[in-house]
């Protein structure tokens, strides 16, 4: 049946060769079900952000952008809870991590990875790496943001 599947996906809406990559596993632990899980969680990531936001609106206020903060600040907790819970019992199983940690949390706030990796800088003893990744990050993208701002509109 799954060959039906990717040769009906391929004939329809891949590039020829696309479909095969699911099929034959080049994309590391990703299956075409795992990509149509991966794309699920993500959908559902966004709509927690959308609540969250809104909720964090309501009880604090639009004077600060509240709900951006909780959203950044509890993806990151998510985001290293998940990762701890599944390092300290053995890997997430096949495709499970990149669902969880790439589409739910990623669709929730890529905020997650970025403190989680800058994280991971500074307990694998690279200091001085973490401190430029949080300080390019934070420059760059908000430079970034105030370029974009600048070249199409406000």
């Amino acid at each position: 049946m799954h060959q039906n599947i990717y040769s009906f996906l391929e004939s329809k809406w891949l590039a020829p060769g696309w479909a095969g990559l699911f099929q034959r596993g080049t994309l590391p632990g990703m299956t075409l079900p795992h990509i149509v899980w991966l794309a699920a969680a993500g959908a559902l990531g966004t709509l927690l952000r959308v609540a969250c936001h809104g909720c964090a609106g309501w009880l604090f206020g639009h004077a600060l952008p509240w709900g951006t903060l909780v959203v950044n600040v509890a993806g990151s907790f998510a985001f290293g809870a998940i990762a701890g819970w599944f390092r300290a019992r053995g890997t997430l199983p096949g495709g499970l991590e990149a669902i969880l940690l790439v589409g739910l949390l990623g669709g929730f706030t890529t905020y997650s990875s970025y403190a989680f990796q800058s994280l991971e800088l500074f307990e694998h003893g690279r200091p001085a790496a973490a401190i430029g990744y949080v300080v390019a990050t934070n420059v760059l993208a908000i430079g970034a943001a105030w370029v974009g701002l600048r070249l199409f509109g406000a």
